[in-house]
Protein backbone atom coordinates (compact mmCIF):
# COMPACT_ATOMS: atom_id res chain seq x y z
CA UNK A 1 0.00 0.00 0.00
CA UNK A 2 1.19 3.04 -0.41
CA UNK A 3 2.10 5.47 2.36
CA UNK A 4 0.33 8.71 0.73
CA UNK A 5 -2.52 6.93 0.38
CA UNK A 6 -2.26 5.01 4.33
CA UNK A 7 -2.13 8.82 5.12
CA UNK A 8 -5.37 10.00 3.41
CA UNK A 9 -7.06 6.80 5.32
CA UNK A 10 -6.07 7.68 8.67
CA UNK A 11 -4.90 11.48 9.41
CA UNK A 12 -3.86 10.87 12.84
CA UNK A 13 -0.94 8.61 11.37
CA UNK A 14 -0.01 11.75 9.16
CA UNK A 15 2.84 13.65 10.47
CA UNK A 16 1.81 17.00 9.92
CA UNK A 17 -1.35 17.01 11.99
CA UNK A 18 0.01 17.48 15.42
CA UNK A 19 -2.62 15.93 18.12
CA UNK A 20 -4.55 12.41 17.87
CA UNK A 21 -8.09 12.54 17.66
CA UNK A 22 -8.48 11.10 21.35
CA UNK A 23 -6.04 14.63 22.75
CA UNK A 24 -8.24 17.24 20.50
CA UNK A 25 -10.52 19.04 22.34
CA UNK A 26 -14.10 18.24 22.73
CA UNK A 27 -17.07 19.40 20.42
CA UNK A 28 -18.92 22.19 21.83
CA UNK A 29 -22.05 20.39 23.46
CA UNK A 30 -25.71 22.12 23.32
CA UNK A 31 -27.11 23.92 26.15
CA UNK A 32 -28.98 22.14 28.92
CA UNK A 33 -32.96 23.16 28.70
CA UNK A 34 -34.00 24.59 31.91
CA UNK A 35 -35.58 21.71 34.06
CA UNK A 36 -38.36 24.34 34.14
CA UNK A 37 -39.22 24.15 30.65
CA UNK A 38 -39.52 20.19 30.35
CA UNK A 39 -41.66 20.61 33.17
CA UNK A 40 -44.53 22.80 31.67
CA UNK A 41 -46.55 23.22 28.80
CA UNK A 42 -48.27 25.69 27.00
CA UNK A 43 -52.24 24.65 27.45
CA UNK A 44 -53.90 25.07 24.41
CA UNK A 45 -56.81 27.39 25.42
CA UNK A 46 -55.74 30.09 27.37
CA UNK A 47 -51.38 29.76 26.18
CA UNK A 48 -50.68 29.83 30.51
CA UNK A 49 -48.01 27.43 31.26
CA UNK A 50 -49.97 24.64 32.88
CA UNK A 51 -48.01 21.48 34.67
CA UNK A 52 -47.70 18.23 33.87
CA UNK A 53 -48.87 15.65 37.04
CA UNK A 54 -49.91 12.51 37.25
CA UNK A 55 -52.86 11.24 35.43
CA UNK A 56 -56.24 11.61 37.16
CA UNK A 57 -57.00 7.73 36.96
CA UNK A 58 -53.93 7.29 38.37
CA UNK A 59 -54.96 9.20 41.77
CA UNK A 60 -56.90 7.01 43.98
CA UNK A 61 -60.02 8.01 44.72
CA UNK A 62 -63.26 6.20 45.99
CA UNK A 63 -65.08 6.06 42.76
CA UNK A 64 -63.72 3.81 40.46
CA UNK A 65 -64.60 4.16 35.96
CA UNK A 66 -65.09 0.93 34.26
CA UNK A 67 -61.55 0.88 32.97
CA UNK A 68 -59.58 1.41 36.59
CA UNK A 69 -61.94 -1.42 37.19
CA UNK A 70 -60.48 -3.55 34.35
CA UNK A 71 -57.13 -2.74 35.23
CA UNK A 72 -57.72 -3.74 38.65
CA UNK A 73 -59.02 -7.04 37.27
CA UNK A 74 -56.14 -7.40 34.33
CA UNK A 75 -59.48 -7.81 32.13
CA UNK A 76 -60.76 -5.69 29.14
CA UNK A 77 -63.80 -3.39 29.66
CA UNK A 78 -66.03 -5.77 27.60
CA UNK A 79 -65.79 -8.17 30.68
CA UNK A 80 -66.34 -5.72 33.63
CA UNK A 81 -69.91 -4.91 31.36
CA UNK A 82 -70.43 -8.99 31.14
CA UNK A 83 -69.67 -9.48 34.61
CA UNK A 84 -71.84 -6.32 35.96
CA UNK A 85 -74.65 -7.77 33.41
CA UNK A 86 -74.96 -11.48 34.21
CA UNK A 87 -72.92 -12.24 37.90
CA UNK A 88 -75.38 -11.63 40.52
CA UNK A 89 -72.46 -11.62 43.26
CA UNK A 90 -70.34 -8.82 40.99
CA UNK A 91 -70.61 -5.25 42.34
CA UNK A 92 -72.81 -3.63 40.52
CA UNK A 93 -72.28 -0.16 39.36
CA UNK A 94 -73.88 3.09 39.81
CA UNK A 95 -75.12 4.77 37.33
CA UNK A 96 -74.50 8.98 37.98
CA UNK A 97 -76.00 9.82 34.69
CA UNK A 98 -76.70 8.43 30.99
CA UNK A 99 -72.88 7.00 30.11
CA UNK A 100 -71.19 7.56 33.44
CA UNK A 101 -71.31 4.83 35.22
CA UNK A 102 -68.98 4.29 38.81
CA UNK A 103 -67.99 1.77 40.94
CA UNK A 104 -67.33 2.16 44.85
CA UNK A 105 -63.75 1.37 45.45
CA UNK A 106 -64.37 -0.47 48.88
CA UNK A 107 -66.88 -2.74 46.87
CA UNK A 108 -64.41 -3.88 44.66
CA UNK A 109 -61.54 -4.85 46.99
CA UNK A 110 -64.45 -6.47 49.18
CA UNK A 111 -65.49 -8.91 45.78
CA UNK A 112 -61.68 -9.21 45.57
CA UNK A 113 -61.27 -10.56 48.94
CA UNK A 114 -64.52 -12.77 48.28
CA UNK A 115 -62.69 -14.65 45.14
CA UNK A 116 -59.69 -14.93 46.88
CA UNK A 117 -61.65 -16.76 49.69
CA UNK A 118 -60.62 -14.03 52.60
CA UNK A 119 -63.13 -13.87 55.25
CA UNK A 120 -63.92 -10.73 57.49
Amino acid sequence: MCAARQTDLFPAIDPSISEAPSEQSPRASRPARPALARLKTKSKQSGAPQRLGPKKAEVLSSWMTVGNVAAFFAVSVPTIWRWNRNNPEFPKGYVLSPGTTRWHRAEIEQYCLKLRGVTS
